[in-house]
């Protein structure tokens, strides 16, 4: 053969080698982003397409709990009875978040605590057990009979020398306004239980009745009462909840929050007495009033004379700039300025020390609030008045005259909730405290706005009822959101993105492909 001719095959087995790779190369690349692209297809199709970014450790442990449980030393003794085998927790169905089963969450979590306080050194006993409905009946038995509660496979007991509890297990997320779940509350659920399952006497709140708050006549609380928000929570915390018409009945003697929800009517003199006597044990008082509450000449006296607190009755406060839901009567509160050196002893500090890690960064509502008024802001008498929230300085406060026309009030910052505290010393010269909270907004603490995730209500509440409580079982222990954790992606995006993986990319790969076929035929 010819050089010339040898030099021509060579070409053109040079042609074939480079131009057959890059065919290959060209289809294979090809199949591999047709193969990607059914896979990524049926996975969004099934709904499986999530990547758990979860950064919380929903099982963890935090200090509060341990300082809590610690104090309680050998005196904690508690088991945690589940119903329902360990293991059935990941066949049964169940609440379910990105993948996270949310009962499992919740088990682990029982057993973190009976890891930590398996009664070595100095720390109690918490032990947890799993038993299966209807096996047990004389167990069952004696829980119903105890509890009044019937058990169900969601059940879960915390059972202490003194109390038991019973908690469901959906009762450890939180819920929002849409019955979606939007947080993990398992730490604060447990531990306030274990708490109050530890403590000899019950600690209570009583709620008043007879002067038209919405309270049955004998002393009962509607499925349709604004009250259920409230009830739940200081529930959730620890409380048992009792109701008392002070004209004809007593107070519990374990009351620690006194509770007048939205009178209608005025207090009678027996019931400012029984209220007053009540406050003379170192107590706690809440009266909750808005912007329809008339006169009410013998609650206003005791309030304004004996604790230097008081509301203007119909004078109602909007704000067209500081207002929320398109409404200038629902008002933005704001927190009011403590000095410095108040802040170690002030109680209104001490409400707003345990959200002050958010503070300004959730809402507090105050709908159809009413104007109230500091009558001595001095410390006088043993009691000090102090602005827990107000309004911006943007609020004004008017009410409609008899002839139908506005009489204007007060503008600028105005309080929206006022806190008024005695002291005085008992055994050993103990520092003890009684508190009469007066909230200028009787929506804000309504179910509807207690339970909604993106006001901060609850934690007004919670943090007022932990100062209240002398045995202080209000755990300062917040719930844990859930984050978005799934890799969501919108329509137009994944519509983008099908396009460029099925048509550009192997378009772009087709086109390079024949370039560099016919660049290699002349090589």
């Amino acid at each position: 053969m010819s050089q010339k001719n040898k030099n021509a095959a060579v070409r053109d087995n040079r042609r074939y080698k480079y131009g057959g790779i890059s065919i290959l190369f060209t289809v294979v690349f090809i199949a591999f982003i047709l193969v990607v692209n059914v896979f990524l297809s049926s996975l969004s199709l099934s709904g499986s397409l999530t990547v758990d970014l979860t950064k919380e450790d929903f099982t963890s442990i935090g200090d509060e709990t341990l300082r809590l449980l610690d104090e309680l030393g050998k005196d904690l003794d508690i088991t945690v009875t589940f119903m329902s085998p360990r293991d059935r927790f990941y066949d049964t169905p169940g609440e379910e978040y990105n993948g996270l089963k949310l009962e499992v969450v919740i088990r682990d979590l029982a057993e973190a605590y009976q890891k930590i306080y398996d009664g070595s050194g100095e720390r109690g006993t918490v032990r947890i057990e799993y038993k299966e409905l209807d096996t047990d009946p004389e167990f069952e038995k004696k829980i119903l009979e105890e509890t009044a509660t019937p058990l169900t496979a969601n059940s879960v007991i915390v059972e202490g020398e003194y109390h038991k509890r019973v908690l469901d297990l959906s009762s450890f997320l939180m819920v929002n306004e849409n019955g979606e779940y939007y947080a993990f509350n398992g730490e604060y659920r447990l531990t306030t239980a274990i708490l109050q399952s530890s403590i000899k006497e019950q600690q209570v709140v009583t709620f008043t009745y007879g002067n038209g708050e919405p309270i049955t006549e004998n002393g009962e609380i509607s499925t349709s009462s604004p009250l259920l928000g409230l009830i739940y929570e200081f529930s959730s915390a620890g409380f048992s909840i009792e109701t008392v018409n002070l004209d004809m009945e007593e107070i519990d003697p374990n009351t620690e929050i006194l509770i007048t929800y939205d009178p209608v009517n005025d207090l009678s003199l027996t019931e400012v007495d029984k209220i007053s006597e009540f406050l003379k044990a170192r107590n706690a008082y809440m009266v909750f009033v808005d912007s329809q509450t008339t006169e009410h000449k013998n609650l206003q006296s005791m309030l304004s004379d004996n604790w230097g607190i008081d509301y203007n009755p119909l004078y109602r406060i909007t704000d067209d700039t500081h207002s929320l839901e398109k409404s200038a009567s629902t008002i933005n509160a704001k927190f009011a300025a403590i000095s410095a050196d108040a802040q170690n002893s002030s109680a209104a500090y001490q409400i707003r020390k345990t959200v002050s890690s958010v503070e300004g960064s959730f809402t507090v509502a105050f709908p159809e609030s009413v104007e109230l008024v500091v009558r001595n802001n001095n410390t006088q008498d043993g009691f000090t008045v102090e602005t827990v929230l107000s309004t911006y300085d943007t609020a004004k406060a008017t009410k409609k005259g008899n002839d139908g026309t506005e009489i204007e009030g007060t503008k600028g910052e105005m309080p929206l909730m006022l806190l008024s505290t005695k002291y005085g010393y008992g055994v050993n010269n103990a520092t003890e405290y009684s508190y009469v909270m007066l909230v200028g907004s009787t929506e804000f603490a309504n179910t509807a706005n207690i339970l909604q995730s993106t006001y901060g209500n609850r934690r007004i509440v919670l943090s007022a009822a932990r100062v209240f409580s002398a045995n202080r079982i209000v755990p300062d222990i917040d719930y844990k959101e859930f984050q978005e954790t799934a890799l969501e992606i919108e329509n137009g995006t994944a519509k983008t993105l099908t396009y460029l993986i099925c048509t550009i990319f192997p378009g772009a790969i087709i086109i390079m492909g024949i370039v560099v076929f016919f660049r290699r035929r002349h090589l």
